[in-house]
């Protein structure tokens, strides 16, 4: 009984101790950044018109939004006018595909057309 009562004492003291041991955390684990890819296109389908006189009036006919560089758009054919007074109106059905630029030169009425 001697025994079992040291053992128990002896057991009961090991909690108790003043002495610390100092137990090392366990490492938290790597996590790694998850990759989320989003598949896009390379550009958007867009449509750009320069013109010259640079302050003409571009307007696609087909479709309800207002006209601005860079406008985005789904690939297909647009009815495309520039115009500014006292120049010939440019007028034509263009294909647009991804990044689209159009440059339209204006002529100038001539003065016998503009005179009337």
């Amino acid at each position: 009984m001697k025994k079992l009562s040291t053992l128990c004492v002896m057991l009961f003291l090991t909690g108790c101790s003043t002495t610390s041991t100092e137990v090392a955390p366990e490492p938290e684990p790597v996590v790694e950044p998850v990759a989320t890819a989003i598949v896009a296109e390379e550009t958007a389908t867009s449509l750009t018109v320069i013109t010259t006189p640079d302050d003409a009036r571009v307007r696609i006919m087909n479709i309800k939004p207002v006209y601005q560089d860079g406008i985005e758009l789904d690939e297909g054919k647009y009815d495309i006018e520039v115009s500014k007074p006292g120049y010939l109106t440019y007028r034509k059905w263009v294909e647009v595909n991804k990044k689209t630029v159009l440059t339209v030169e204006l002529d100038s009425v001539p003065a016998t057309e503009s005179a009337q």
